[in-house]
C-alpha cells in the first residue's frame, strides 16, 4: 500500500547520498586516467536504471518479496566498495 510506496521513494533518497560518497572514492588517484573513471561511473548510474525494470518484471512475476532478490546483490556490492573495495589498486590493498 501506501506505507510500501513511501519506502521505496525514501530508498531512493538514501541511492542519491551514495554517489557523492563513492564518487571521490573510485577517482581518488587515477591521475591521467580520472576521466576515464569519470566516464565509468556515468555509464554506471546510467546502467543502474535496468534494475529498477528488472525489479517490475520479477515483481510481475513472482511477489515483491522474491524480487529484492534482484537488487540486494548490488547494495552489497556497493557496500563492500564503500567499506574496503576502494582501497584496493593494482592489487595492493591500501592501508
Amino acid at each position: 500500500g501506501l506505507t510500501s510506496v513511501v519506502f521505496i521513494a525514501l530508498l531512493g533518497l538514501a541511492n542519491s547520498l551514495i554517489w557523492p560518497s563513492i564518487w571521490p572514492l573510485a577517482i581518488a588517484e587515477l591521475g591521467r586516467f580520472t576521466k576515464m573513471g569519470s566516464s565509468l561511473l556515468v555509464m554506471a548510474i546510467s546502467g543502474a536504471a535496468v534494475l529498477p525494470l528488472l525489479y517490475g518484471y520479477a515483481t510481475d512475476l513472482f511477489n515483491p518479496k522474491l524480487a529484492y532478490l534482484i537488487v540486494i546483490p548490488c547494495y552489497l556490492a556497493i557496500g563492500y566498495y564503500a567499506v574496503s573495495g576502494h582501497k584496493i589498486r593494482r592489487g595492493i590493498i591500501k592501508k
